[in-house]
């Protein structure tokens, strides 16, 4: 998921200023009050106490632990100075200067030029849009090892359609990384620890995403394709963008689809935290759980 502009350059905000939904706090992490506007104290402390001390990252942090009074504000980590740089504990290469080929696309009979294919699906045949089962009742497997993202490969290979987002880091960050990539078949989810399986991603998942015969699903994909390519060298062909048909938000049309209420407040959540709060795994999920059903009624829209 993008980060929105709002988020960086806001560590000398003033205190007192107006906050909307989520607020940076100065100390790594955003203020989530549940859509209500709150000023801060004119003292600068939050009126949700939260510890910035380094250690484990937490979705939700608490003073001693303790739960929270109703209606008290949440702190959701958008950048934990604590967590090592992913570059370094993973061994990540990152090049700034190489730019991406399209090694798969055919060239012009001159070779000048790629020819870039275009796909229509004028002959899919009708069916009724599928709704997807509830989530505690979907099979979900992180991917955190090569026979994990063999076993992924595989059942990717099997199918014609899936769902992918992803989440992305590039708070102080000249170029950013990809830290998650979810995955959402008919009947699995699937959460792909990029960090960890770096440069092994490609080599595995390259073949089904530039696969013509598979739908890809995604929402708001204009910047997911350039990081996939950037970090993977993986070209998506034949996709589907639920983010253009409508011009609305995931948050919306899970709500308007779905009947979903997504908590966004993690949409800009620190996303290198490992190991990963079960509630930044459940938003993760939800972001690509749907979107096969979204697509089945956008589709139906459409034709």
């Amino acid at each position: 998921m993008d980060e929105p502009e709002k988020v960086r350059g806001r560590e000398d905000a003033a205190s007192g200023r107006e906050a909307g939904g989520a607020e940076e706090a100065g100390d790594g992490f955003q203020l989530v009050i549940h859509g209500k506007k709150k000023k801060r104290a004119a003292s600068g402390q939050d009126c949700g106490t939260a510890g910035s001390s380094a250690g484990p990252v937490r979705a939700l942090t608490r003073e001693k632990g303790d739960a929270p009074a109703p209606g008290a504000m949440a702190k959701v980590p958008f950048h934990d100075p604590s967590i090592p740089r992913p570059q370094d504990v993973y061994k990540i290469r990152v090049d700034n200067y190489k730019p991406f080929q399209h090694v798969w696309l055919e060239r012009s009979e001159d070779g000048t030029r790629h020819v870039h294919p275009l796909f229509v699906d004028r002959n899919v045949p009708d069916r009724e849009p599928v709704k997807p089962a509830d989530l505690e009742d979907t099979p979900f497997t992180l991917v955190q090892d090569h026979k994990g993202l063999t076993e992924l490969a595989k059942k990717l290979k099997s199918v014609t359609e899936f769902a992918v987002d992803l989440e992305h880091n590039q708070y102080r960050s000249f170029q950013g990384l990809i830290c998650l990539m979810q995955i959402s078949t008919r009947t699995e989810d699937f959460i792909v620890d990029t960090l960890k399986l770096s440069i092994y991603i490609g080599l595995y998942l390259q073949e089904p995403f530039k696969d013509p015969t598979k739908r890809k699903v995604m929402h708001g994909a204009d910047r997911d394709i350039m990081w996939l390519q950037r970090d993977f060298h993986i070209y998506v062909c034949n996709l589907f963008d639920t983010g253009q048909m409508e011009r609305n938000s995931l948050e919306h049309l899970l709500l308007h689809f779905c009947g979903v209420t997504a908590k966004k407040e993690y949409q800009n959540a620190d996303w290198r935290s490992r190991p990963l709060p079960d509630e930044m795994i459940k938003y993760a999920r939800e972001d690509t759980h749907y979107l096969l059903y979204i697509y089945d009624l956008m589709r139906q829209a459409l034709f």
